[in-house]
Protein backbone atom coordinates (compact mmCIF):
# COMPACT_ATOMS: atom_id res chain seq x y z
CA UNK A 1 0.00 0.00 0.00
CA UNK A 2 2.83 2.40 0.90
CA UNK A 3 4.46 1.66 -2.46
CA UNK A 4 1.23 2.44 -4.33
CA UNK A 5 0.81 5.72 -2.42
CA UNK A 6 4.40 6.65 -3.15
CA UNK A 7 3.90 6.05 -6.84
CA UNK A 8 0.65 7.97 -6.86
CA UNK A 9 2.49 10.93 -5.32
CA UNK A 10 5.24 10.54 -7.92
CA UNK A 11 2.79 10.65 -10.80
CA UNK A 12 1.08 13.72 -9.38
CA UNK A 13 4.32 15.58 -8.76
CA UNK A 14 5.63 14.66 -12.20
CA UNK A 15 2.95 16.74 -13.86
CA UNK A 16 3.61 19.83 -11.77
CA UNK A 17 5.93 21.36 -14.36
CA UNK A 18 3.76 20.33 -17.29
CA UNK A 19 0.45 22.10 -16.84
CA UNK A 20 1.36 25.13 -18.93
CA UNK A 21 0.69 24.71 -22.64
CA UNK A 22 3.35 25.51 -25.19
CA UNK A 23 0.75 27.10 -27.42
CA UNK A 24 1.50 29.62 -30.12
CA UNK A 25 0.51 33.05 -28.84
CA UNK A 26 -1.90 33.31 -25.96
CA UNK A 27 -4.63 30.95 -27.14
CA UNK A 28 -5.29 27.36 -28.14
CA UNK A 29 -5.04 26.49 -31.78
CA UNK A 30 -8.09 24.68 -33.12
CA UNK A 31 -7.08 23.00 -36.37
CA UNK A 32 -9.71 22.77 -39.12
CA UNK A 33 -10.63 19.22 -40.06
CA UNK A 34 -7.22 17.67 -39.55
CA UNK A 35 -6.96 14.05 -40.52
CA UNK A 36 -4.27 11.60 -39.47
CA UNK A 37 -2.54 9.64 -42.20
CA UNK A 38 -3.62 6.39 -40.54
CA UNK A 39 -5.52 5.48 -37.37
CA UNK A 40 -3.29 5.92 -34.35
CA UNK A 41 -3.50 4.56 -30.84
CA UNK A 42 -3.96 7.65 -28.68
CA UNK A 43 -2.92 8.05 -25.03
CA UNK A 44 -5.42 7.25 -22.27
CA UNK A 45 -8.33 9.65 -21.94
CA UNK A 46 -8.18 10.82 -25.55
CA UNK A 47 -11.43 12.43 -26.68
CA UNK A 48 -13.01 11.29 -30.00
CA UNK A 49 -10.52 11.50 -32.87
CA UNK A 50 -11.95 14.52 -34.71
CA UNK A 51 -12.05 16.47 -31.46
CA UNK A 52 -8.59 15.24 -30.44
CA UNK A 53 -7.07 16.53 -33.68
CA UNK A 54 -8.53 19.95 -32.99
CA UNK A 55 -7.58 20.13 -29.33
CA UNK A 56 -4.07 18.65 -29.30
CA UNK A 57 -1.59 21.55 -29.55
CA UNK A 58 1.44 19.27 -29.98
CA UNK A 59 3.02 20.50 -26.75
CA UNK A 60 4.45 17.12 -25.74
CA UNK A 61 3.53 17.48 -22.07
CA UNK A 62 1.97 13.99 -21.97
CA UNK A 63 5.21 12.56 -23.35
CA UNK A 64 7.30 14.38 -20.75
CA UNK A 65 5.44 12.93 -17.78
CA UNK A 66 4.94 9.36 -19.05
CA UNK A 67 6.97 7.12 -16.69
CA UNK A 68 7.20 4.30 -19.24
CA UNK A 69 8.16 6.36 -22.32
CA UNK A 70 5.03 5.02 -24.01
CA UNK A 71 3.96 8.22 -25.76
CA UNK A 72 5.47 9.42 -29.02
CA UNK A 73 4.92 12.49 -31.18
CA UNK A 74 3.97 12.06 -34.82
CA UNK A 75 6.82 12.79 -37.23
CA UNK A 76 6.54 14.30 -40.69
CA UNK A 77 5.07 11.06 -42.08
CA UNK A 78 2.00 11.71 -39.97
CA UNK A 79 0.81 14.33 -42.43
CA UNK A 80 -1.59 16.84 -40.90
CA UNK A 81 -1.24 15.26 -37.46
CA UNK A 82 2.53 15.86 -37.27
CA UNK A 83 3.57 16.53 -33.69
CA UNK A 84 0.49 14.96 -32.11
CA UNK A 85 0.66 12.38 -29.36
CA UNK A 86 0.24 8.68 -30.10
CA UNK A 87 1.38 5.25 -28.91
CA UNK A 88 3.04 2.61 -31.06
CA UNK A 89 2.36 -0.61 -29.11
CA UNK A 90 5.01 -2.51 -31.07
CA UNK A 91 7.60 -0.19 -29.51
CA UNK A 92 6.04 0.41 -26.08
CA UNK A 93 2.57 -0.21 -24.73
CA UNK A 94 0.75 1.89 -22.15
CA UNK A 95 1.15 0.46 -18.64
CA UNK A 96 -2.03 2.12 -17.33
CA UNK A 97 -0.49 4.18 -14.51
CA UNK A 98 -2.92 4.50 -11.63
CA UNK A 99 -2.74 8.31 -11.59
CA UNK A 100 -2.65 8.76 -15.41
CA UNK A 101 -0.14 11.65 -15.35
CA UNK A 102 -0.50 12.08 -19.13
CA UNK A 103 -4.16 13.04 -18.67
CA UNK A 104 -3.41 15.41 -15.81
CA UNK A 105 -0.64 17.09 -17.83
CA UNK A 106 -2.75 17.78 -20.92
CA UNK A 107 -3.48 21.54 -20.96
CA UNK A 108 -6.29 21.55 -23.53
CA UNK A 109 -8.58 18.63 -22.74
CA UNK A 110 -7.42 16.54 -25.70
CA UNK A 111 -6.90 13.99 -22.93
CA UNK A 112 -10.07 14.42 -20.89
CA UNK A 113 -9.36 15.34 -17.25
CA UNK A 114 -12.71 13.86 -16.26
CA UNK A 115 -11.57 10.46 -17.51
CA UNK A 116 -8.48 9.92 -15.35
CA UNK A 117 -9.71 6.61 -13.93
CA UNK A 118 -9.35 3.10 -15.38
CA UNK A 119 -13.13 2.73 -15.61
CA UNK A 120 -13.17 5.43 -18.30
CA UNK A 121 -10.11 4.31 -20.26
CA UNK A 122 -10.78 2.85 -23.70
CA UNK A 123 -8.00 3.19 -26.24
CA UNK A 124 -9.01 0.34 -28.54
CA UNK A 125 -9.04 -3.44 -28.45
CA UNK A 126 -6.37 -6.09 -28.93
CA UNK A 127 -6.54 -8.79 -31.59
CA UNK A 128 -4.63 -12.00 -32.26
CA UNK A 129 -3.69 -11.37 -35.87
CA UNK A 130 -1.81 -14.63 -36.53
CA UNK A 131 -2.96 -17.65 -34.53
CA UNK A 132 -0.42 -20.03 -36.09
CA UNK A 133 2.42 -17.70 -35.19
CA UNK A 134 1.67 -17.91 -31.46
CA UNK A 135 4.41 -19.94 -29.76
CA UNK A 136 2.04 -20.96 -26.96
CA UNK A 137 -0.06 -22.81 -29.52
CA UNK A 138 2.94 -24.95 -30.41
CA UNK A 139 4.23 -25.30 -26.82
CA UNK A 140 7.49 -23.58 -27.70
CA UNK A 141 9.50 -21.92 -24.93
CA UNK A 142 10.05 -18.17 -24.86
CA UNK A 143 13.33 -17.53 -26.73
CA UNK A 144 16.05 -15.29 -25.30
CA UNK A 145 15.80 -12.84 -28.18
CA UNK A 146 12.16 -12.14 -27.32
CA UNK A 147 13.17 -10.88 -23.87
CA UNK A 148 16.35 -9.20 -25.11
CA UNK A 149 14.31 -7.13 -27.57
CA UNK A 150 12.54 -5.35 -24.71
CA UNK A 151 15.88 -4.33 -23.19
CA UNK A 152 16.80 -2.71 -26.49
CA UNK A 153 13.86 -0.30 -26.45
CA UNK A 154 13.83 0.42 -22.72
CA UNK A 155 15.22 3.95 -22.79
CA UNK A 156 16.15 4.39 -19.12
CA UNK A 157 18.83 1.68 -19.08
CA UNK A 158 22.54 2.31 -19.10
CA UNK A 159 24.65 0.94 -21.94
CA UNK A 160 26.00 -1.75 -19.61
CA UNK A 161 22.52 -2.85 -18.52
CA UNK A 162 21.31 -2.99 -22.09
CA UNK A 163 24.28 -5.05 -23.23
CA UNK A 164 24.35 -7.44 -20.27
CA UNK A 165 20.56 -7.87 -20.24
CA UNK A 166 20.65 -7.63 -16.47
CA UNK A 167 19.10 -4.99 -14.26
CA UNK A 168 19.10 -4.38 -10.52
CA UNK A 169 16.78 -1.86 -8.90
CA UNK A 170 18.90 0.56 -6.87
CA UNK A 171 17.80 2.85 -4.09
CA UNK A 172 19.22 5.75 -6.09
CA UNK A 173 17.12 4.96 -9.18
CA UNK A 174 14.35 7.41 -9.98
CA UNK A 175 10.78 6.16 -9.74
CA UNK A 176 10.61 6.12 -13.54
CA UNK A 177 13.70 3.91 -13.78
CA UNK A 178 12.38 1.59 -11.07
CA UNK A 179 9.05 1.14 -12.85
CA UNK A 180 10.67 0.24 -16.15
CA UNK A 181 13.16 -2.10 -14.51
CA UNK A 182 10.30 -3.87 -12.73
CA UNK A 183 8.81 -4.72 -16.13
CA UNK A 184 12.09 -6.32 -17.19
CA UNK A 185 12.49 -8.25 -13.95
CA UNK A 186 8.98 -9.70 -14.32
CA UNK A 187 9.65 -10.52 -17.97
CA UNK A 188 12.87 -12.38 -17.10
CA UNK A 189 10.82 -15.08 -15.39
CA UNK A 190 9.53 -16.24 -18.78
CA UNK A 191 12.89 -17.03 -20.39
CA UNK A 192 12.87 -20.59 -21.70
CA UNK A 193 9.43 -21.30 -20.25
CA UNK A 194 5.98 -21.82 -21.83
CA UNK A 195 4.66 -18.48 -23.04
CA UNK A 196 1.87 -16.78 -21.13
CA UNK A 197 3.44 -13.32 -21.35
CA UNK A 198 0.45 -11.54 -22.86
CA UNK A 199 -1.91 -12.73 -20.13
CA UNK A 200 0.47 -12.55 -17.17
CA UNK A 201 1.97 -9.15 -18.00
CA UNK A 202 -1.31 -7.39 -18.79
CA UNK A 203 -1.44 -4.19 -16.65
CA UNK A 204 -5.23 -4.03 -16.42
CA UNK A 205 -6.17 -4.07 -12.69
CA UNK A 206 -8.04 -7.37 -13.04
CA UNK A 207 -6.11 -8.78 -15.97
CA UNK A 208 -8.17 -11.96 -16.24
CA UNK A 209 -11.12 -9.83 -17.36
CA UNK A 210 -9.08 -8.39 -20.24
CA UNK A 211 -7.07 -11.36 -21.51
CA UNK A 212 -6.43 -15.00 -20.65
CA UNK A 213 -4.99 -18.20 -22.08
CA UNK A 214 -7.37 -20.83 -23.44
CA UNK A 215 -6.61 -24.33 -24.69
CA UNK A 216 -6.43 -24.87 -28.43
CA UNK A 217 -5.27 -28.06 -30.17
CA UNK A 218 -2.25 -29.27 -28.18
CA UNK A 219 -1.36 -25.87 -26.81
CA UNK A 220 -2.98 -22.59 -25.86
CA UNK A 221 -3.66 -19.15 -27.32
CA UNK A 222 -4.58 -15.79 -25.83
CA UNK A 223 -8.25 -14.90 -25.64
CA UNK A 224 -9.06 -11.18 -25.68
CA UNK A 225 -11.87 -10.43 -23.25
CA UNK A 226 -14.44 -7.71 -22.83
CA UNK A 227 -12.48 -5.54 -20.38
CA UNK A 228 -9.56 -5.08 -22.80
CA UNK A 229 -8.81 -1.35 -23.14
CA UNK A 230 -6.29 -1.62 -25.97
CA UNK A 231 -3.26 -0.56 -23.91
CA UNK A 232 -0.94 -2.52 -26.21
CA UNK A 233 1.35 -4.06 -23.57
CA UNK A 234 0.58 -7.54 -24.90
CA UNK A 235 1.53 -6.32 -28.38
CA UNK A 236 4.84 -4.91 -27.19
CA UNK A 237 5.86 -7.97 -25.19
CA UNK A 238 4.61 -10.76 -27.48
CA UNK A 239 7.65 -12.88 -28.52
CA UNK A 240 6.41 -13.34 -32.08
CA UNK A 241 4.50 -10.07 -32.51
CA UNK A 242 1.25 -11.82 -33.44
CA UNK A 243 -0.91 -9.43 -31.43
CA UNK A 244 -2.04 -5.97 -32.44
CA UNK A 245 -4.43 -3.23 -31.34
CA UNK A 246 -7.26 -1.71 -33.34
CA UNK A 247 -7.38 1.92 -32.16
CA UNK A 248 -10.74 3.33 -31.04
CA UNK A 249 -12.53 0.03 -31.70
CA UNK A 250 -14.77 -1.59 -29.11
CA UNK A 251 -14.82 -5.23 -28.06
CA UNK A 252 -18.39 -5.57 -29.39
CA UNK A 253 -17.38 -4.23 -32.80
CA UNK A 254 -14.43 -6.59 -33.19
CA UNK A 255 -15.70 -9.71 -31.47
CA UNK A 256 -19.30 -10.02 -32.51
CA UNK A 257 -20.76 -13.08 -30.85
CA UNK A 258 -17.91 -13.07 -28.30
CA UNK A 259 -15.57 -15.25 -30.38
CA UNK A 260 -11.90 -14.35 -30.81
CA UNK A 261 -10.99 -16.99 -33.36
Amino acid sequence: MKSNNKRRDFFKSAIGFSIVALASGAGIYFAPKLKAKEPRLRPPGAVPEDEFLKLCIKCGQCLQVCPYDSILLEDIDGGASMGMAYIDPHKRGCYLCSAFPCILACPTGALDHEHDDIKYIHMGVAILSNVEGCIALHNKPVPDEAIDRIYEHTKVLSKEERESKKVVIKESDSEKVKLQKEVLLKLEKFRGKPCTICADMCPYPNANLAIGMIKKDNGAIPEIREACVGCGVCVELCPTQVLDVIPRASYAEVYKGGKNV
